[in-house]
């Protein structure tokens, strides 16, 4: 059935230098694979990994899918692709970037074999969506003059870094939101940068700027902590490092440890354990957001059909073509003054 399995990679640069609490990327790693049937389908999948959250590297990714991505692993009809889901999870397990890169890969070719788009076979609840931008961890007033810029691009939901300087941070906050007019949304980031007092601190000098939410504010994992500043209800607490699979979500949610959950691809293991995710957490009346790394517009075209096949509350879907001046990468989607739309074709060049 599968003629030809085709992996590289690619060193992707990105347009401006990207700051968090942990890290500044100028560049990033990034493999491709692409899978091509007997007929001719092709199914494509990409994998950027961060080796902070999962663990995984290029290497161990571009070792994993040589060694177990072979011919012989598609034993089975395409239609069955719930059947390869179980065989990507137990194949790969322990390397959820690389699940997902096969994944999509597998469905991508699914998806053009029958002519049916991913959106529709996940939901198709919507033909647009908005994503929010994303401002880096930079100097005060090159923070707000990011913020302005966007505003008049047309984005209407900014999420801004923050975790390294809780006083600079609380200042920058007011100062942004004093800038966003009353149909904007903000929503802050601090990429486990606080201890628990400074957390605190943050969410009660902000209580009262009505922020959408804040994304780990304290080290991953650390329940006590998160149930402390939830109980605050000052700002609702977003997970994201926290979660990378669905009984961690199940844990933190169930438990009511968190007000909801940012599940990204690369965390959770591709689309099908993002959509039981998304599930459960809906089914609890939780915030759902769907986010995404430095990651190649293949990836992202996955992540965009998911925003549009389900009511997800926060879309944060701002890499592909918007980072990157050298992603060997034509179609997929569009985002024009802040509005994702899909394009016909995805194609690796």
């Amino acid at each position: 059935m599968i003629k030809s399995i085709y992996i590289s990679e690619k060193k992707l640069h990105l347009r401006k230098a990207f700051k968090i609490t942990y890290e500044e990327v100028r560049n990033v790693d990034v493999i491709f694979l692409k899978i091509t049937d007997s007929e001719g389908n092709i199914g494509l999948g990409s994998a950027s990994p961060d080796t902070h959250v999962t663990g995984e590297t290029s290497k161990k990714i571009h070792t994993s899918l040589k060694k177990y991505l072979t011919e012989d692993f598609f034993n089975m009809p395409l239609d069955h692709w719930y059947r390869y889901h179980e065989k990507i999870q137990i194949r790969f397990r322990g390397l959820p970037t690389t699940q997902a890169c096969v994944e999509e890969a597998l469905l991508n070719l699914f998806c053009n074999k029958y002519q049916i788009q991913l959106k529709n076979l996940f939901g198709g609840y919507r033909d647009t969506c908005q994503t929010m931008m994303t401002i880096g961890v930079l100097p005060y007033e090159e923070t707000l003059a990011q913020v302005r810029k966007n505003i008049k691009i047309g984005y209407k939901t900014i999420k801004l870094k923050c975790g390294l300087n809780v006083n600079e941070d609380i200042k920058k906050i007011r100062a942004v939101k004093k800038i966003l007019l009353k149909n904007h949304k903000l929503i802050l980031d601090a990429n486990q940068g606080y201890n628990l007092q400074e957390a605190i601190k943050l969410l009660k000098s902000i209580s009262s700027l009505k922020i959408d939410l804040i994304e780990e504010p304290v080290k991953g994992g650390r329940i006590k902590d998160l149930k402390t500043l939830k109980q605050l209800d000052t700002v609702p607490i977003v997970a994201d490092e926290s979660i990378l699979s669905l009984s961690d979500a199940f844990r933190f949610l169930t438990d009511d440890v968190v007000d909801g959950v940012n599940i990204k691809l690369i965390k959770c293991g591709g689309p099908i354990n993002f959509l039981n995710i998304f599930h459960l957490a809906k089914s609890l009346s939780k915030i759902t957001m769907i986010g995404c790394n430095y990651e190649s517009t293949i990836s992202m075209t996955t992540s965009v059909h998911l925003a549009l096949a389900l009511p997800i509350d926060f879309i944060d879907l701002d890499s592909g073509h918007l980072d990157f001046n050298d992603d060997p990468v034509k179609g997929g989607y569009t985002v024009h003054e802040g509005i994702i739309k899909l394009k016909k074709g995805l194609a690796l060049l």
